[in-house]
């Protein structure tokens, strides 16, 4: 007989573990397409080999378990519509810094984890208490001093734009974690992103022939950029929808805001960005409310 206790808590554990290393490899993403960045490539191309990097990775793993790709038409619409999903929060974000400085657009983005707590909180999906909602709020807090100072917070009216944009790729995102909860209650994971990456790939190819631009990198270094950023990104969302596997969307979503403070960390290592002592307390406040969120949060002693 399963000691479901015992299970319950190696899946809050085993996921938050995932949703950590989530965050850190999504941050090496963005380290590395800094680099890629520098030497010639841009978004577009970039978000063209993330995506079907990983779309031939996943391809490799359903063939390689046998895993059944046929599934309902239905449940099949669904994984595609999550794709769709991917594609305008990515796509979002980027339009959204052409408006505003790059760290606001962080800020507002990563407003997500909130937006999931109060659809949990709603409609009673999870268990969450006003003191579980302060330390979430507190993380956020701790966001807008380490990513914010007198400049950023001046955009003029130009800027609203910016951050409507940013608050809508936010959204996407949230809406994304949320549904594919529900479609991982019933499909495999990797089935579930086969599709989603399919049409999340069709989607950013589309973009890309008849409406962008690419431009790749122009040396080695930045190819190895290039392929550095794809492949931490690939590593970054499979184990972002893994960990919404185990632990659900909102236990991922609130490991996942540390990811701007492991960025700024990273970019320390490097790229020699060195922080200022408000970058600093900031980084402090957040990791010590999200460690707050975890004890709050874990299995309890039956």
């Amino acid at each position: 007989m399963t000691d479901l206790p015992l299970l319950k808590r190696y899946r809050f554990w085993a996921g938050s573990i995932a949703a950590l290393a989530s965050a850190i490899t999504f941050a090496l993403n963005v380290v590395f397409s800094r680099v890629a960045y520098d030497y010639g490539a841009n978004i577009h191309a970039l978000n063209l080999i993330r995506t079907a990097t990983f779309l031939c990775c996943l391809a490799a793993v359903v063939f390689m378990t046998g895993s059944r790709v046929k599934m309902p038409t239905t449940e099949m619409l669904r994984c595609l519509f999550l794709g769709l999903l991917l594609c305008a929060e990515m796509y979002l974000l980027l339009a959204s810094i052409l408006f505003i400085p790059v760290a606001l657009a962080i800020l507002v983005f990563y407003a997500y984890p909130l937006m999931i707590a109060l659809w949990a909180c709603g409609t009673r999906k999870s268990p969450f208490s006003v003191m579980m909602f302060a330390a979430m709020a507190l993380a956020f807090c701790g966001l807008v001093i380490a990513l914010t100072g007198d400049d950023l917070l001046s955009v003029g009216w130009q800027g609203q734009a910016g951050i409507g944009l940013a608050a809508f790729a936010g959204v996407c995102l949230a809406t994304l974690l949320v549904l594919s909860e529900k479609v991982l209650e019933k499909q495999n994971i990797n089935v579930m992103m086969f599709y989603m990456l399919l049409s999340a790939t069709g989607t950013v190819l589309v973009i890309s022939v008849a409406v962008l631009e690419l431009h790749w990198p122009e040396s080695s270094k930045g190819w190895l950029a290039l392929t550095g950023s794809a492949g931490f990104y690939v590593a970054a969302t499979f184990l972002l929808f893994r960990a919404v596997d185990l632990v659900g969307s909102l236990q991922t979503a609130i490991i996942d805001n540390t990811s701007p403070i492991w960025a700024m960390i990273l970019g320390v290592i490097v790229l020699g960005q060195w922080l200022n002592a408000r970058q600093v307390t900031g980084a402090v406040i957040t990791v010590v409310a999200v460690m707050l969120l975890q004890w709050l949060r874990r299995p309890k002693p039956v």
